[in-house]
C-alpha cells in the first residue's frame, strides 16, 4: 500500500483553478472568432456549428465547476473533448472538402492545445496516448485529402510546417511526462517506510492535514487507529533486531490484508503503526480494529513468542489538528496498555 501518484501529483490541485480561467477564456475566444468570421464572410459550416456550441458549452462547464468543485472529474474531459472535436472537424473540412487559400486556417494554430490540455486534465500516460491519437488522426486526414488532388504548393508547405511542429510538441510532451514521472517516483520514496513498505510518518502528517480539512469543510466521518506492539523490546533484546524487523514486516502485511483500498496503513516509527479510515465512523472502525488485533494475535514469526497489539481508536472532530488527533489516539492506545494490553480502546 504505497502513496498514490494522484495524491502526490503537483498538477492535481491546480487543475480546477486553471480550468476556471481557461473555460471563460474559451467562451470569449469562441465568440470573437464567430464575430470576426461572420464580418469577413468566411464562416464555414464547421465554425457555424461549433463556435456557438463551444461558447455555450464552455460557459456551462465553467458554471458547473464553480458550483460543484467535485464535478471536475467530468467537466475537464468534456471541455477537452469539445476542443478536440472542433479542431479535428475544422482540419478535416479544409483537408477533405474546401482547402484554405492560405494553406491552413488560423484554427490549426490551436491544435497543439489539445496535446497540452490532455497533459493538464488527464493522468500522464493517457495524455501521451491521446496526443499520439490526435496527431495520427490529423495525418490520416492529410493523406486522404492528398488523394483528392486539390492541394497546391501552399498547402504542402503548410502541412509540412504543421506536422513538423506538432511532432515536436508531442515529443516535448513526452519528455515532460518522463521528467514528471521521475519527480513523482522520488516523492514516493520520501513517503515510504523503507523497512515495511508502508507509508511513513511524513505521509501521515500530509494526509491527516488533507483529510481533516474535509472533515471541517464537509462534515465527513474520519477515524484513526493507533497501534503499538506489546512487549516488542523483548523480541529485539532476546532474538535480535533481524527478527524484530521480520515481525514488523509481518504486522505490516496484516494491516495491508485487513484494510480496505481506501484506508491508509502507516508505520509511524519503531513498533508504532496507524491506520487512517476515511468516510468511517467508530461503529465501522471498531470491528476492523478487532479483526486487526486478532490477526496480529494469530501471527507467528518463529522463534518469536506470540504477538499482541494494543490499539487506540479515535474519531476526528472538526476542531482536531493532525497533532491533536494523533495525541488522542495515542492516549487511547496507552489506556489499552494499562488495562492489560492486547485490546482495543476508544478515545
Amino acid at each position: 500500500m504505497n502513496p498514490t501518484l494522484e495524491l502526490l501529483d503537483p498538477l492535481n490541485p491546480l487543475r480546477r483553478r486553471v480550468a476556471l480561467v481557461l473555460l471563460p477564456l474559451g467562451v470569449l475566444l469562441a465568440l470573437v472568432a464567430l464575430w470576426a468570421s461572420s464580418r469577413q464572410g468566411v464562416l464555414d459550416p464547421v465554425d457555424r456549428l461549433f463556435l456557438p456550441s463551444l461558447a455555450v458549452g464552455f460557459g456551462g462547464l465553467a458554471l458547473a465547476l464553480l458550483l460543484w468543485p467535485n464535478a471536475a472529474t467530468w467537466v475537464l474531459p468534456t471541455a477537452h473533448a469539445l476542443v478536440a472535436l472542433y479542431l479535428l472537424g475544422t482540419l478535416g473540412y479544409q483537408l477533405l472538402l474546401v482547402p484554405n487559400p492560405q494553406g491552413l486556417s488560423p484554427a490549426s494554430f490551436w491544435f497543439p492545445f489539445v496535446y497540452f490540455s490532455s497533459f493538464l486534465f488527464f493522468p500522464s500516460p493517457r495524455a501521451v496516448r491521446l496526443a499520439v491519437i490526435y496527431l495520427l488522426t490529423a495525418f490520416l486526414l492529410a493523406l486522404l485529402g492528398g488523394t483528392r488532388g486539390h492541394f497546391q504548393p501552399v498547402h504542402a508547405n503548410a502541412l509540412v510546417q504543421f506536422f513538423g511542429s506538432n511532432l515536436a510538441y508531442v515529443l516535448l510532451l513526452y519528455m515532460l511526462v518522463r521528467i514528471k514521472g521521475g519527480y513523482l517516483e522520488a516523492q514516493l520514496d520520501a513517503y515510504r517506510d523503507f523497512l515495511t513498505g508502508l507509508r511513513n510518518r511524513r505521509y501521515a502528517e500530509l494526509i491527516l492535514e488533507r483529510e481533516l480539512a474535509r472533515v471541517q469543510r464537509y462534515g465527513r466521518a474520519l477515524t484513526l487507529m493507533f497501534l503499538d506492539l506489546d512487549d516488542f523490546k523483548k523480541v529485539n533484546d532476546t532474538f535480535g533486531h533481524h527478527l524484530g524487523d521480520e515481525v514488523l514486516r509481518a504486522v505490516a502485511r496484516v494491516l495491508e490484508g485487513e484494510c480496505r483500498v481506501s484506508d491508509r496503513a502507516m508505520r509511524l516509527g519503531g513498533e508504532e503503526f496507524a491506520v487512517l479510515l476515511p468516510e468511517t465512523g467508530l461503529a465501522q472502525a471498531l470491528p476492523l480494529a478487532e479483526r486487526v488485533r486478532q490477526a496480529v494475535r494469530a501471527l507467528r514469526v518463529p522463534p518469536a513468542p506470540e504477538l499482541s497489539v494494543s490499539i487506540g481508536v479515535v474519531q476526528a472532530a472538526p476542531t482536531d489538528s493532525p497533532l491533536s488527533l494523533l495525541k488522542r489516539a495515542d492516549e487511547a492506545m496507552y489506556r489499552a496498555k494499562k488495562k492489560g494490553k492486547n485490546r482495543v480502546e476508544l478515545a
